[in-house]
């Protein structure tokens, strides 16, 4: 069942409305797939993923082809839509006489000439087709992900480089984010050299159409309309009671206010022993979702003497993971929305554009200006993009030189735990220290290759992923998820004190080069403060791997009471019974398998996943769940039977929400992820929702994120509809 888009499955009222098609391959293979009378039949295949082939051995669709059409023709056709202009936006080679193959092919005319699509040599180019998958599916968030990538690596200042403004703004006008669709509008006819009116019009109509809904009609001047966009900043949220604004930044202020040491909240105090070496503890009384600790990267001991603004400076002490570098400003880390500047000399950096308090900040007199850190990384980027940590070493040595960053003092950067002694080698990180040194020695700054040694030795016991909680849609479902995307790296000086345990009693979150520590558990005095460096005993059962992983990362043996306790004794699930769940699986798993019969087998494997044992099934019940109901969502309009379908999905959901529920807890993130799915197809089924399920995902995202981060997932454009 198709859960969004213009062709959303209707049960056919007779069987005189079913339709068979069979799609033949270049092989001879024949495919036949179920549609319904009126189905569009590229669609079809789009749907069922089979590849079509046209004559421009370009892996499209005609529907995603133009066609030159004759005079003496394009006058019989009608008038372009609105949706036809937006698709022929997206092709190349446009001429005036360009129009939509599937539109206008309604009769048979004689003359039409057939487009061929050359071969795009271009580096931008091969983001042009996802593109036209994106946004002929609107999803217009990939779409214009799409475009960003193109613009990095695509010539500056060509044409193709004002096409791919213009495309962006056609994907950023469909997410309603006008004053972004002006920027980009504007530098696409500000760079377009071919004299297209074609497009030229449309891109002045969008602009005119998008000013009025920002209430600027009256800017009809092009040089006007982008001196105004180029200063508007938009609204931006404001701080409320409980945080601290840095920028554009809202900081949550720890419970009880801030101590001597200022990221720990007052009644958290710092000890140390012979055995735990320095670690955090409770002196008062908190309740899980309080907020304990809040720190820039750096620490903000770092910030205290710096020439920059503490968020600027948190910033700068994070590096972006390289594939997150076409998403992400690299000022500010937030999600670009549109394209500010590009680095001409590197292909690594992108910058905000409008509407941004950052971008705004940046851009004086016409001119972008690029911080001093990015200058001091930009030529040597492509090294530093393959040593990893020694990336952020490099970066923290230029700051520190700079005298932007102080990294001296009790905790600081050079006061952290190196694990000196249990390195098994120290040649690679003597090799990347001196790497260091003498790049930085290359911009006139001095050769700290040693210092950079100890940093990197500190990096890597110390160091912190950053994490941002997004929404995604799968291509091949449409179900939106909740996930933990991985961003970046920083180092967090007085948040590393806080030791390990295997079951964490607190969450970190990020934003914008802060970290923001929040308890999942209550606390009381007394109570040590636990993180979770990596291997979570629910998600690593097994002991001994999770301690391997421990001590290879971080040179120490865990005690935690998981890793002390003695396993209790369970029996080893027999051969026989192992062979029965890969026999279960299988018949699940094959197509011919009845509908009739899963509930049956399900109920058999629920059965075989209650045993105890210290081995694991693979699949789990939970899993061979989910993905039964996902492809079952799939194929449920290629059956016959759809009411029998839809009947089994929600019993796997509920399935796969119970099995989650009892194995992370009531107030996990994956048990909030399942509702969340569980919530969005019932919706696509036209059922009525359930709204404790609803206060639950809300009640659990604001307990590990906070309230203003449960606002942003729920309230945003893929999840509006169901937490309205």
């Amino acid at each position: 069942r198709r859960l969004i888009g213009d062709y959303e499955w209707q049960d056919p009222k007779s069987p005189e409305e079913i339709v068979y098609v069979s799609f033949k391959d270049r092989d001879g293979n024949v495919k036949r797939v179920a549609g319904k009378v009126g189905d569009n039949v590229m669609y079809l295949a789009h749907r069922y993923k089979i590849d079509i082939e046209g004559a421009c051995e370009a892996s499209c669709a005609c529907s995603t082809c133009h066609v030159f059409v004759k005079d003496e023709f394009l006058n019989k056709l009608p008038d372009a839509s609105d949706e036809e202009n937006d698709m022929l936006d997206q092709a190349p080679c446009l001429k005036l006489n360009s129009r939509l193959a599937e539109r206008c092919i309604t009769k048979a005319y004689k003359g039409l000439g057939h487009f061929a699509k050359k071969a795009m040599n271009t580096s931008g180019g091969m983001f042009h087709f996802p593109y036209l998958n994106h946004f002929r599916l609107k999803n217009y968030q990939l779409a214009s992900e799409s475009y960003r990538k193109g613009l990095l690596v695509a010539p500056q200042e060509s044409n193709e480089f004002a096409l791919l403004h213009g495309n962006l703004s056609a994907a950023l006008f469909h997410q309603f984010k006008w004053a972004a669709c002006v920027w980009h509008t504007c530098l696409a006819l500000k760079y377009l050299r071919d004299n297209n009116t074609a497009i030229d019009k449309r891109l002045n109509q969008r602009l005119k159409q998008v000013l009025e809904e920002l209430h600027k009609g009256d800017l009809v001047e092009l040089n006007k309309c982008f001196e105004w966009i180029s200063n508007y900043q938009g609204d931006e949220s404001k701080p409320n009671e409980h945080e601290e604004r840095y920028g554009s930044v809202n900081v949550p202020i720890p419970k009880y206010g801030r101590r001597d040491l200022k990221a720990f909240s007052s009644q958290l105090i710092m000890k140390e022993s012979p055995e735990q070496g320095r670690y955090v503890i409770s002196e008062g009384n908190f309740t899980a979702g309080d907020v304990l600790a809040s720190e820039p990267a750096g620490g903000w001991l770092g910030s205290k003497y710096s020439k920059l603004p503490t968020e600027e400076l948190a910033v700068a002490s994070c590096i972006l993971l390289p594939f997150q570098r076409h998403n992400r400003c690299f000022t500010c880390h937030s999600q670009l929305e549109s394209i500010g500047y590009i680095c001409p000399d590197c292909n690594d950096a992108a910058f905000c554009g409008p509407p941004s308090t950052c971008f705004a900040k940046h851009f004086n007199g016409g001119q972008f200006e690029i911080p001093q850190w990015h200058k001091d990384e930009c030529r040597f980027i492509f090294l530093l993009n393959s040593i990893g940590l020694g990336h952020l070493c490099y970066r923290l040595g230029t700051l520190r030189e700079r005298k932007i960053l102080r990294t001296d003092g009790d905790v600081s950067l050079d006061n952290l735990f190196d694990s000196f002694k249990y390195f098994p080698s120290h040649f690679e990180y003597a090799l990347t220290g001196w790497l260091c040194g003498l790049l930085m020695e290359k911009i006139g700054l001095p050769n700290v290759g040693e210092w950079c040694f100890g940093m990197l030795r500190r990096l890597q016991c110390n160091a912190h992923a950053l994490t941002e909680i997004s929404i995604e849609t799968p291509e091949s479902d449409n179900l939106s998820g909740i996930i933990q995307e991985r961003i970046g790296v920083g180092l967090f000086p007085a948040v590393s004190l806080i030791n390990h345990a295997c079951e964490p009693n607190i969450v970190y979150q990020f934003l914008n080069g802060f970290i923001v520590i929040r308890c999942i558990k209550d606390l009381k005095p007394g109570d040590e403060i636990l993180a979770c460096y990596g291997p979570h005993y629910l998600r690593h059962p097994d002991t001994e791997l999770r301690r391997k992983i421990l001590y290879e990362q971080y040179f120490f043996k865990c005690s935690c009471g998981h890793c002390s306790q003695k396993d209790k004794k369970i029996n080893i699930i027999s051969s026989e019974t192992m062979e029965e769940w890969k026999k279960l699986v299988k018949q699940i798993r094959a197509k011919k398998t009845p509908i009739s019969r899963y509930k049956s087998l399900f109920d058999r494997l629920k059965v075989l996943s209650s045993l105890q044992s210290s081995q694991n099934f693979e699949p789990s019940y939970g899993e061979m769940a989910d993905e039964t109901a996902r492809r079952l969502l799939n194929d449920a309009h290629a059956v016959a039977s759809f009411r029998e379908s839809q009947k089994i999905v929600i019993y796997l959901i509920n399935e796969s929400s119970e099995y989650v529920r009892e194995r992370f807890g009531v107030n996990s993130t994956e048990y909030a992820w399942e509702l969340t799915k569980m919530l969005i197809v019932v919706k696509a089924f036209g059922l009525p929702s359930s709204e404790k399920a609803k206060r639950s995902v809300r009640r659990i995202i604001s307990l590990n994120y906070g309230e203003r981060e449960a606002e942003r997932l729920l309230s945003g454009e893929k999840l509006r509809d169901i937490f309205e």
